[in-house]
């Protein structure tokens, strides 16, 4: 990762994936790049976290197919408790058009299709950073 470039303007991210290994692949991503992640595996977890803690996250990054639910309910219970983050994209390995209309009916700006290349994951990473409000 020694090539990628460390952004000017970090992130604080909430990451979801009930996989263990992409969930650290998507961490260690994201700390080369200068971000701040907080990974969970399941909607109880992300959802203790983002509505128990006073500290905010900017963008959402969640698999859709959770153990405990999935991420259109999580993006939802966030946005009903008033956590709502800056950004949100959601990561699944189906991608059907009922699918990615689910996603942005939650509020998903993209829905992106697992595995992520690590190229996409950091292209949109410097976009959000760009656009955050600070």
């Amino acid at each position: 990762m020694s090539g990628l470039a460390r952004l000017a303007h970090p992130l604080r991210v909430l990451l979801v994936d009930d996989d263990a290994i992409i969930g650290k692949a998507l961490n260690k991503l994201l700390e080369a790049l200068g971000h701040r992640a907080h990974v969970t595996q399941n909607v109880r977890e992300a959802l203790e976290f983002a509505l128990s803690e006073n500290e905010t996250f900017d963008l959402l990054l969640s698999d859709i197919s959770l153990p405990d639910g999935n991420g259109w309910e999580l993006l939802r219970c966030l946005i009903d408790g008033g956590r709502r983050p800056w950004r949100a994209i959601a990561m699944s390995g189906q991608s059907s058009m009922e699918d990615l209309a689910k996603s942005q009916t939650a509020g998903f700006e993209q829905h992106l299709l697992k595995p992520v290349a690590p190229a996409i994951v950091e292209a949109i990473l410097r976009e959000a950073a760009e656009e955050v409000p600070r």
